[in-house]
């Protein structure tokens, strides 16, 4: 069942494309399985049955699949086999064209953040900043993290925010 989408993640290597999975098994430990025995070799968020996910993007039927550009917009919805793979090697191919690569690109080195209160520390560097919230990628384990800016440090508010004019030029 999932061979063509482990084949798909391989074959755009390198490219600006992701395969992301939304799962509602019953309880996060039958997703968990079901992850391992399938061998999935990419991203799966676990949603719940009727999940936030589900809700917003109006899922009715299960596997929906949904086509996204570089810019974030729905495309395609449900399509598979050769129009599927089109689908996709023409937008992978918009998302190059406009400059995109698909290569991690690491925005800045590890530092140690640390909550206003003190309590919490982690070793990470800064992704992006989006609505009030920062996105770390995490040294251990190299998972980003999201965190809303005024939980943190007031050093660490300080640095984000010359990091940021710095990354603005």
């Amino acid at each position: 069942m999932y061979g063509h989408e482990r084949s798909l993640v391989n074959s755009m290597k390198g490219r600006p494309f992701a395969l992301l999975g939304v799962n509602t098994d019953k309880n996060i430990g039958i997703a968990k399985t079901a992850i391992a025995e399938n061998e999935l070799n990419w991203r799966s968020w676990y949603d719940g049955q009727g999940g936030s996910i589900v809700r917003q993007f109006q899922i009715r039927s299960f596997p929906t699949i949904l086509i996204l550009d570089h810019n974030g917009l729905i495309r395609f919805k449900n399509i598979r086999g050769t129009t599927l793979d089109t689908a996709i090697e023409e937008l992978v191919s918009d998302a190059e064209k406009a400059g995109m690569s698909g290569v991690p690109v690491e925005t800045a080195e590890f530092r140690n953040f640390t909550t206003a209160d003190r309590k919490y520390k982690v070793e990470a560097a800064y992704q992006k900043f989006e609505d009030g919230k920062l996105f770390l990628k995490r040294k251990d384990n190299g998972k980003i993290i999201e965190i809303e800016m005024k939980v943190l440090s007031k050093e660490d508010q300080q640095y984000i925010r010359e990091f940021r004019r710095s990354l603005a030029g």
